[in-house]
C-alpha cells in the first residue's frame, strides 16, 4: 500500500542514457552494465542472509526445543530441583516435585526466599547451608533435613551445588533433594521390629536358661533326696554293728580293768608262788618278761580308749551324713536353724578330701542367730564352695571357714590361697556347665547351683579373688527367708 511506513521502498538505480545516432533515440551508456553487477552483488548479499537468518531460525528452534524438553525433564523427575541466585538466594526456577512438595506455586515460589516459606530456624539452617556451599564451591551433601511442607514434617536427602558464570564465581545454587520420608520411617519400623525381635529372642533364652537351672537344681534336689534316702538306709545298717561293736568295746574296757586288777593281786602273791611252785613261777616270769606285761596291759587298754574314739567318730560321721542330706530337709522350710552345725557337719564330712589334698582345713564360727531356710541345700552350698576352695589349693595349702552375724542377718565365707580366680573368667563362674576343671572333674554346676540356692533365700553371694593369691567366697543371708 503506497505510503505505508512498514512497506519497504524501492531502491531507485541511476542510468546514464545517451543519443543513437541512427535511431535518434535514447540508449544506455556504459554505466548499464556496472548497474546489473551491483544487482547481482545485491541478490548475492541476500541470499546469503537469507541462508544465515534460516540457519539462525533452525538453530533458534532447536534450541527452543532443548530448551522444552530440558524444561520437561526438569519438571517430571521426581525428585525435587531447586535454583536459587547467589545474591539473595531467591528462587529463580523450580520444578513440579519442589511445587508439590511445599504446597506452593511457582509463581508463588519464585523471587522469594526460605525466610518467606519455613519458620526460622528451618530457613537459617538452609540459608547457613547455601551460603557454605556458594563459599566452597563444592558440592555439599546433606544426608537427611527435616523440612515442615505443607504434607506435613519429611526427610529429604539434599545435594547442593554452585553453578559459577564465566568468571568462575557462583552465580547460582542448584539443590536436588529427594523425600526419603517413607524410607526413614520404614528403617525406622524396621529398627523397631529387629528390636522386638532380639528383645524377644533374648526373652527366649533367658527362659530357656531359666528353664535348663530349673531343670538342673530339679535334678539336683531329686539327687540329693536319693543320697538322703540311700544315706538313710547306710546309716541304719551301719548303726546297727556299729552299736553291737562299740558295746562290745565298752565291755572290753570293763572286763579288762578287772582282769587287770586281778593280774595285780596275782602279782602281789607272786613270793608265795614262787615258795610253793618254784618250776610255774619261773614259767610265769619267763611269760611276762617276754611279752612285757606292764607294757602290754598299758597299751591295750589305750588301745581300746583309741578304738572307742573310732568307733565314736564313725557314728558322728553317719549322724552328719544323716544331717546333710536326710529327705525332709530338701523339700520342706525349716525355721530356728542353727548354720553353724551344719558347716560343722560338713566341714566333718569333707576333712577326709582335705588330708588327701594335703590342705590344711580350719574352721572358725562365731555364735549365729538362727535362721529360717532349707538346711539340706545351704549344707550343699557349703560343701561345694569347700571342695572348690580345696581343689584350688596345692598341697599344703590352707582353706579357712568361718561365720559371723552380719547387717542383720548371718554370713558363712569360705576363703582359701590357691590359685585364684582369673579376671577374664570371673564374671563366667556363675554360669551353668562353665567349668576349668579338666574333664570328668567337674560339670560346671556347683556355682551355678549356689548361686540359685542363695537368691532363693533372698541373699547375696560376694566374691574376692586376686589371681595366685587366691578367693574368698562370702553367703549373707537374711535370718528369714522370702516365702513363694
Amino acid at each position: 500500500m503506497e505510503g505505508d511506513p512498514k512497506r519497504p521502498k524501492a531502491r531507485l538505480l541511476p542510468i546514464s542514457m545517451s543519443q543513437d545516432p541512427n535511431t535518434n533515440a535514447a540508449t544506455p551508456s556504459g554505466s548499464g552494465q556496472t548497474d546489473t553487477a551491483d544487482l547481482r552483488s545485491d541478490n548475492d548479499r541476500l541470499r546469503r542472509r537469507m541462508t544465515e537468518l534460516e540457519a539462525e531460525l533452525a538453530l533458534r528452534a532447536d534450541a527452543e526445543h532443548a530448551e522444552r524438553f530440558l524444561r520437561s525433564i526438569v519438571d517430571n523427575v521426581p525428585v525435587m530441583i531447586f535454583v536459587k541466585d547467589a545474591a539473595k538466594l531467591r528462587f529463580v526456577r523450580v520444578n513440579k516435585a519442589e511445587e508439590e512438595v511445599l504446597g506452593l506455586t511457582r509463581e508463588q515460589l519464585i523471587g522469594r526466599t526460605d525466610h518467606d516459606f519455613f519458620p526460622k530456624d528451618e530457613a537459617d539452617f538452609f540459608t547457613s547451608k547455601d551460603r557454605a556451599v556458594l563459599e566452597s564451591g563444592k558440592l555439599l551433601d546433606i544426608p537427611e533435613e527435616s523440612i515442615q511442607a505443607a504434607t506435613g514434617m519429611l526427610v529429604l536427602h539434599t545435594k547442593k551445588i554452585p553453578l559459577l558464570d564465566d568468571n568462575g564465581k557462583p552465580q547460582y545454587l542448584l539443590g536436588i533433594s529427594e523425600d526419603i520420608t517413607e524410607r526413614k520411617r520404614a528403617e525406622l519400623e524396621l529398627r523397631e521390629t529387629n528390636r522386638k525381635l532380639e528383645e524377644s529372642i533374648g526373652a527366649e533364652r533367658q527362659a530357656m536358661a531359666a528353664l535348663k537351672q530349673a531343670h538342673t537344681r530339679l535334678i539336683q534336689s531329686e539327687k540329693l533326696a536319693a543320697l538322703g534316702q540311700l544315706v538313710a538306709g547306710v546309716a541304719h545298717e551301719i548303726n546297727n554293728p556299729l552299736a553291737f561293736v562299740t558295746n562290745n568295746v565298752v565291755v572290753l574296757q570293763r572286763d579288762f580293768a578287772e582282769l587287770k586288777t586281778l593280774l595285780k593281786f596275782y602279782q602281789s602273791a607272786d613270793a608265795i608262788v614262787t615258795a610253793g611252785a618254784a618250776e610255774t613261777a619261773g614259767q610265769i616270769h619267763e611269760l611276762v618278761e617276754r611279752i612285757d606285761l606292764p607294757y602290754t596291759l598299758d597299751n591295750l587298754s589305750e588301745t581300746l580308749n583309741r578304738s572307742r574314739e573310732g568307733l565314736k567318730r564313725i557314728q558322728q560321721i553317719v549322724r552328719d551324713l544323716r544331717d546333710f542330706s536326710r529327705q525332709e530337709s530338701v523339700g520342706d522350710r525349716q525355721e530356728g536353724v542353727d548354720l553353724n552345725a551344719g558347716i560343722t557337719s560338713t566341714c566333718n564330712i569333707v576333712r577326709g578330701r582335705a588330708r588327701a589334698a594335703k590342705v590344711e582345713l580350719e574352721v572358725d564360727l562365731k555364735p549365729l542367730p538362727e535362721i529360717g531356710c532349707f538346711p539340706a541345700k545351704l549344707n550343699q552350698v557349703v560343701l561345694n564352695l569347700i571342695v572348690n576352695a580345696i581343689d584350688a589349693c596345692q598341697p599344703n595349702g590352707k582353706v579357712t571357714v568361718t561365720s559371723q552375724p552380719l547387717d542383720g542377718g548371718v554370713e558363712f565365707a569360705v576363703a582359701d590361697n590357691g590359685s585364684g580366680i582369673p579376671p577374664a573368667i570371673r564374671d563366667k563362674i556363675f554360669d551353668p556347665f562353665f567349668t576349668t576343671k579338666p574333664p570328668g572333674h567337674g560339670t560346671g554346676l556347683g556355682l551355678s547351683i549356689c548361686h540359685g540356692i542363695v537368691a532363693d533365700h533372698g541373699g547375696k553371694i560376694s566374691v574376692e579373688s586376686e589371681e595366685g593369691k587366691g578367693s574368698r567366697f562370702g553367703i549373707w543371708l537374711p535370718t528369714g527367708m522370702p516365702h513363694g
